[in-house]
């Protein structure tokens, strides 16, 4: 099978989400049940689904030709799962675009169970457009996600929320009314940009800082009030 030329909007599931069942159905197809964090979704043309049935069985059940053109519905349901203790109620759900862009599709809950029916949008990456924007299951929601990063960490009103090394991140922002202060921290040890997003009900920010020789291993800190 040839990974070379993997079409842009292939996605992965990403998220909090490995301690609950989850029923996922797009496009009014339901394509996984159980614990979905291994899934692979695909648009219905991929060259790659003629070659499927090279691949063990396992494998296969995780991949879904399933995505299209513009406009997609989504159907997610959530239970946690009583075999695990519920020590974060957090729930929370992505469709990250191949390559690690803002996701297509985010969602989160405090809450055990619970479903939700939204839409996303399959757009060319490469025009700036509303069908680019990310989706949310949930319109109050504020989350942070950053593509890759040697070191990146999340601090929210003089509290820690997240560290991420070498490895993407996505994590709720839980904002309090009035003013937040977020102090994002992150440093590389290569050049080149490092790119992250805002999200919260009120705006979308998307920030892309090119790390230069001399700043390689040194810490850097943005610092946003809203």
């Amino acid at each position: 099978m040839n990974h070379k030329n993997l079409d842009p909007v292939k996605c992965f599931v990403y998220g909090k989400n490995l301690r609950y069942n989850v029923q996922l159905k797009i496009n009014g197809v339901i394509i996984g049940e159980g614990y979905v964090g291994d899934m692979k979704i695909f648009d219905t043309d991929n060259p790659l689904k003629a070659e499927i049935e090279e691949l063990p069985s396992f494998v296969q059940e995780q991949m879904a030709f399933i995505l299209k053109e513009g406009e997609n519905t989504i159907e997610l349901k959530f239970q946690h799962d009583s075999k695990y203790a519920l020590t974060n109620k957090k729930f929370s759900f992505a469709l990250v675009r191949a390559g690690f862009d803002t996701p297509l599709y985010y969602f989160s809950s405090e809450k055990e169970s619970g479903s939700v029916t939204s839409k996303f949008y399959v757009g060319n990456e490469n025009q700036n457009s509303e069908n680019n924007l990310v989706s949310l299951g949930n319109t109050d929601a504020s989350f942070i996600f950053s593509q890759e990063a040697s070191f990146l960490q999340v601090i929210l009103n003089k509290e820690n929320v997240m560290v991420y090394g070498n490895s993407v991140g996505l994590t709720d922002l839980n904002l309090v009314e009035g003013s937040n202060t977020l102090e994002v921290k992150y440093a590389n040890n290569k050049e080149g940009e490092i790119t992250y997003y805002i999200q919260t009900p009120n705006f979308t920010k998307k920030v892309t800082k090119n790390i230069t020789k001399d700043q390689l291993n040194k810490d850097i800190v943005d610092v946003y009030t809203f």
